[in-house]
């Protein structure tokens, strides 16, 4: 079995009495996809904020790798090998398709300030690794022929596919996304779905928060419910999927009513 890879112990968000995260514990094994879902409100984003170093924790412990990063800033998050997309699309959008991309490899980058000032050899070696990497990911997420496009002029679900692409130049080990098929149609919707197998293929591991219930049940291998901020189910789609407590929440009864 793959071992752990990413792993919460009683994680926990609190908002004055809001429990928006509560005591949750969740552990995701190398190599697979792990969906998380529930209903608006459930803490899903919240969940996700915690994970990457967003927002403060006010209990409990987030594991990578078998190492506590709680709390570590989100920069240092991305060094270590965990990236993320987010619900709300967030790309630079008056910069090319390319340079979106190319702001990814901060993290894979050796040339300081001075180095950056100066233009020195390490510089023009950086330079060119981000721009021959950048394009090779435009490739793979299939925009390489809108390298030189601005980002503003992407259709919304090209959007995603950027968004995508650029937090793979961080060469995470772990992939968040945030709703990655929000928004989209039935066929921009099977895209994603494949591109996110694609990335599975890589050995990558994926965490995906998703309300399309067809996309997440075809593609997770486990998935984590959440509802009002606690876990309220775990396990494969199938017994997810006929699990009483998920049918409750998302039927929108409080648990145990």
């Amino acid at each position: 079995m793959s071992d752990v890879i990413l792993e919460t112990r009683a994680l926990s968000k609190h908002f004055g009495g809001l429990k928006a995260v509560d005591s949750v514990d969740m552990s995701v094994r190398e190599g697979t996809i792990h969906g998380i879902i529930g209903p608006n409100g459930a803490g899903k984003t919240t969940f996700f904020n915690l994970l990457t170093g967003l927002i403060e924790v006010t209990r409990g412990a987030v594991l990578f790798g078998g190492r506590d990063i709680t709390g570590i800033p989100p920069e240092r998050v991305a060094g270590i090998g965990m990236s993320r997309t987010f619900q709300n699309i967030k790309l630079f959008r008056f910069m090319t398709v390319l340079d979106n991309v190319k702001v990814g490899f901060h993290t894979r980058t050796k040339t300081g300030l001075l180095g950056a000032v100066v233009r020195n050899a390490a510089f023009r070696a950086d330079e060119t690794f981000v721009a021959e990497q950048g394009l090779e990911l435009l490739d793979f997420v299939g925009l390489r022929k809108q390298a030189y496009n601005l980002a503003a002029n992407l259709s919304y679900g090209t959007q995603r596919r950027l968004e995508i692409a650029r937090a793979l130049a961080t060469d995470p080990k772990v992939l968040l996304l945030d709703e990655p098929a929000a928004g989209m149609n039935p066929s921009e919707k099977s895209e994603v779905m494949e591109l996110i197998r694609k990335i599975s293929s890589l050995g990558r591991t994926i965490v995906v928060i998703e309300h399309d219930m067809k996309l997440i049940m075809n593609l997770c291998d486990v998935i984590t419910v959440l509802n009002q901020g606690l876990k309220i189910c775990e396990g494969t789609p199938a017994e997810v999927r006929n699990d009483p407590d998920v049918i409750s929440a998302y039927l929108g009864h409080a648990r145990g009513a």
